[in-house]
């Protein structure tokens, strides 16, 4: 089973053979020259080290012995041992703890010598009672930020006193599982427990870096002591392991030490989901003031190019209606200008269109007249061309229609031949066609005979096969009874006679349609021959009709020909005189049209300057108002400038205050200018997006929260000394509490005193630790009284 399964198997102990325990780990047996000296006792401040030295070493070297023992039996999972408070006591020795080694030690060998506020603080209660001091405790630790280290002697007693703050939406709490729970070892002089058939957890690396609740890495340890391997896993509870039958024990109970395997944190209450869900807001909205930087950055720098543009735009604007006004002035005078240059040529202009027209009344006259005589010969020229045409056109006619004769002659030559030739060959075919269809007409009628016949006798089978099954009874029908035996001959007759019947019938089709084709071409032939003679004297009367024809067409054609001749000459004569008169009313009407043209192109000049006089006239009256209406814009223009200017000013202000505020918020956030250091914001939203993304995977489930994580988070972790010792060696507390103190010995105080700054003990008076058997022969009571018991009896002034 692996740490998302929530257990947690700590390594195997030192157990090479040969190897003596205590020099595995790196200690050796310390000899006391005097015993350790009464509770109470003044010693000098150079004393301490040596005094906890004497009381201390033979503990340790107790506990290392009654470990080496437990580790005897090799074991799969061997159970967590004294190796955590080994380590504890010889951080003590060492000096190696979280808060003053000083007070620490004379709190543990001569309780009497503390005096004031950085005394530990005992707190005695009744029986009952030390659930309510446990939780003001913790109400106090952490409305101080503080972090707070809870233990207690056994984990019901643990979870009990958990349930009293769980329910505190200010408290992240953390509690330590271990398994097994209750079950009851035998003395680790016989053997451990059976071996747990569970591979040891991989431990999540770390998530981030430590948080700013002031805790630093702690490591008690310095020599080669073997420490159990505890990892943290997601919070959920540890599985069950395999079941152990309780043993008996021999010489009173066992310590818990010889059966606890493994430990676990697991977060109790919803206020690590609080504490999460706070981050998470704060990081997103972090990152929202980040964000908002670019933009209101890129703003500022929008709207500083948009004023500089939008100046230069109305400058250019203001410019350009100045110039525009500059250019409406020139243009007024020039169009003055070009005014009257147009009405002196308007006026020059009008004496040459005076002059060319009194010139042209002679010209225009002898033209009219001449252009009357050429219209005279053309009317002549077209009559006799005319006449002479219809003479052409006739002697085309008359040469067509000699065509079109000569072709029927010659065709009516062809018919009368080929009609004679026809005419022999059918008055020869038509007896033998009159023959043959006589011939096929009497087949036919044979043919149409048989065929009757033979229907006839079809009918007479039928006739007597159906009479014969009227005859028959229904079992015959019914092919039950056999049928009568003329039945199958008159069947077979029957086909035979279809059969014939189908034969003859087709014989006299076929026997038809031949007698039909005969007489077809008998009738056609006899019809050639009565109607080829008529078509022959045809043929002959045409041959004669069209040769006198054609003599009259020769004749005919040779007169109009002289006729077309005589007309063609005089035609062409008449049309000689007609283009003499037309070149010259041509000639006389271009000396006219060039004096016209003259005229005319004086009074379109003329009218022209009189137009573009006007037009100069309104450009001119045009330019100045758009002078004048480009003065009254340039004004208005420059007014709007300066209240857009300082409307732009106005907003640069605004957008320059945001962009101040949002770079203050980036400082703020990340500890540097963004504008001075520009990857402080990508670095600080890549690191907050990826805290981010854990906190969410921490909250949906998707994801493990390690033990450091859950270490470093948490206001308060309850559990017992061995749980501790497996789960929190490197962490550090800002206070211990030890409840039901009385029952605590210094080895399970030490494991969480070494790790916090402060210790408050609650306890009621008259209890002892319990006496497990494995603590038989322990050195200097230190397993018989708890520190609790000797603070409060030596130094009755620290108890509340």
């Amino acid at each position: 089973m692996d740490a998302a399964d929530g257990v947690v198997v700590p390594e195997q102990g030192v157990e090479e053979e040969g190897l003596d325990p205590r020099a595995a780990l790196g200690t050796v047996p310390i000899d006391v020259a005097e015993p350790t000296p009464p509770l109470g006792t003044e010693t000098g401040e150079e004393g301490w080290r040596e005094l906890v030295e004497s009381v201390y070493g033979p503990l340790t070297e107790f506990y290392e012995g009654l470990d080496a023992r437990l580790r005897e039996v090799p074991e799969d999972v061997p159970p967590v041992g004294w190796a955590p408070h080994i380590g504890a006591v010889r951080a003590l020795r060492d000096g190696q703890v979280a808060g003053d080694w000083d007070v620490l030690a004379r709190f543990l060998v001569a309780p009497g010598t503390l005096e004031g506020a950085e005394a530990p603080r005992l707190v005695q209660v009744d029986e009952g009672d030390d659930a309510r001091v446990v939780r003001d405790a913790v109400r106090e630790l952490t409305e101080a930020d503080g972090r707070a280290l809870l233990i207690a002697p056994t984990p019901e007693r643990a979870a009990e006193l958990l349930r009293g703050v769980e329910g505190d939406p200010d408290v992240f709490s953390l509690l330590i599982e271990t398994r097994p729970e209750t079950a009851e070892a035998r003395s680790v002089r016989t053997q451990a427990l059976p071996p747990v058939e569970e591979p040891p957890a991989e431990q999540e690396p770390p998530l981030r870096d430590p948080g700013s609740n002031g805790t630093v890495e702690f490591k008690p340890l310095t020599g080669a002591l073997p420490e159990p391997e505890a990892a943290v896993t997601r919070a959920e509870p540890l599985p069950s392991l395999p079941p152990v039958e309780p043993v008996e024990p021999e010489e009173g109970p066992s310590a818990p030490e010889t059966r606890v395997r493994s430990a676990a944190l697991r977060p109790v209450g919803e206020a690590w989901r609080l504490s999460w869900q706070t981050e998470a807001r704060l990081l997103q909205r972090g990152l929202m003031s980040l964000e908002q930087w670019p933009r209101d950055a890129a703003a500022l720098q929008s709207v500083r190019a948009e004023n500089l543009r939008r100046a230069e735009q109305l400058e250019a604007e203001k410019a350009g209606l100045a110039e525009a006004i500059e250019e409406a002035r020139a243009a007024a005078a020039g169009a003055q200008e070009a005014a009257a240059d147009a009405d002196a040529e308007a006026e020059r202009l009008s004496g040459v269109q005076e002059e060319a027209e009194a010139e042209l009344e002679g010209p225009r006259a002898e033209a009219e007249r001449l252009q009357r005589a050429a219209d005279e010969a053309g009317a002549e020229a077209a009559a006799q061309t005319r006449t002479a045409d219809a003479a052409y056109a006739r002697c085309v006619q008359i040469d067509e229609r000699a065509k079109t004769a000569q072709a029927e002659l010659q065709g009516a030559r062809q018919a009368e031949a080929s009609l004679t030739d026809e005419l022999a060959r059918a008055r020869e075919a038509l007896p033998g066609a009159a023959e043959e269809a006589h011939r096929l007409t009497a087949a036919d009628a044979d043919a149409a005979a048989e065929g009757h016949a033979a229907y006839y006798r079809l009918v007479s089978a039928e006739s007597a096969l159906s009479a014969l099954r009227r005859k028959m009874t229904l079992g015959q029908r019914l092919h039950v009874a056999s049928p009568p035996s003329e039945l199958r001959g008159l069947r077979e007759e029957a086909k035979a006679r279809t059969r014939e019947a189908d034969e003859a019938a087709t014989r006299a089709r076929e026997a038809k349609e031949a007698a039909e084709h005969a007489e077809r071409v008998r009738r056609g032939l006899a019809s050639f021959v009565s109607e080829g003679g008529a078509r022959l004297k045809a043929a002959q009367e045409a041959q004669e009709r069209l040769g006198t024809e054609l003599t009259w067409l020769a004749a005919e054609r040779e007169k109009v020909g002289a006729e077309h001749q005589e007309q063609a000459r005089q035609a062409s004569e008449a049309v000689e005189r007609a283009t003499e008169a037309g070149l010259r009313a041509r000639a006389a009407h271009q000396v006219a049209q060039a004096i016209e043209e003259r005229a005319t192109a004086a009074r379109t000049s003329r009218e022209a300057a009189l137009a573009a006089a006007a037009q100069a006239r309104s450009d001119a009256e045009a330019a100045a108002a758009r002078a004048a209406e480009t003065g009254a814009e340039l004004a208005r223009r420059t007014e709007e400038a300066a209240a857009e200017i300082a409307e732009l000013e106005a907003e640069l202000e605004t957008v320059a205050a945001a962009e101040g505020r949002s770079r203050e918020n980036v400082l703020e956030i990340c500890g540097a200018d963004p504008a001075d250091d520009p990857e402080a914001v990508p670095a600080h939203q890549r690191r907050a997006m990826a805290r981010i993304e854990e906190l969410t995977g921490y909250l949906e489930g998707g994801r493990a929260a390690g033990g450091e994580v859950l270490l470093r988070t948490a206001d308060l972790v309850v559990g017992t000394p061995a749980g501790a010792g497996l789960t929190v060696r490197d962490e550090e507390f800002d206070a211990l509490i030890v409840a039901d103190a009385g029952t605590v010995t210094d080895g399970e105080f030490l494991i969480g005193a070494v790790r916090a700054r402060r210790w408050i003990l609650v306890g009621t008076a008259g209890t002892r630790p319990p006496g497990y058997r494995e603590y038989e022969g322990s050195p200097s009571g230190r397993l018989e009284l708890s520190p609790f018991e000797r603070a409060s009896t030596a130094a009755p002034g620290l108890v509340d």
